[in-house]
């Protein structure tokens, strides 16, 4: 993959996750489950750009091992989470 082909999928993942959010509608009360399921959502949107960023020579290389280590453990947590389908909308139960 090019840098051009990875800059424009970083940018087109991000694009979709501010899409997302932005016709989401924050609910007068959540619950943790709401919340954990809009974090885990972030998290999808962004995780090509932390690893992106995890690999990037400029950032000091400790810095580039704790983003690891910090990927690692909300991909962990995701794998216990609830699904997230394309239909979730945080708030929409409520």
């Amino acid at each position: 993959m090019t840098t051009n082909t990875k800059e424009q999928s970083l940018n087109g993942s991000i694009r979709t996750l501010l899409q997302e959010m932005k016709n989401e509608e924050t609910p007068a009360t959540e619950t943790p489950a709401t919340r954990l399921q809009r974090v885990l959502k972030i998290y999808f949107g962004i995780k090509p750009l932390l690893a992106f960023l995890s690999t990037f020579p400029f950032i000091p290389s400790t810095w580039r091992k704790s983003l690891a280590l910090f990927i690692q453990a909300l991909e962990a947590f995701a794998l216990s989470a609830p699904e997230i389908t394309a239909a979730f909308k945080a708030g929409r139960d409520l």
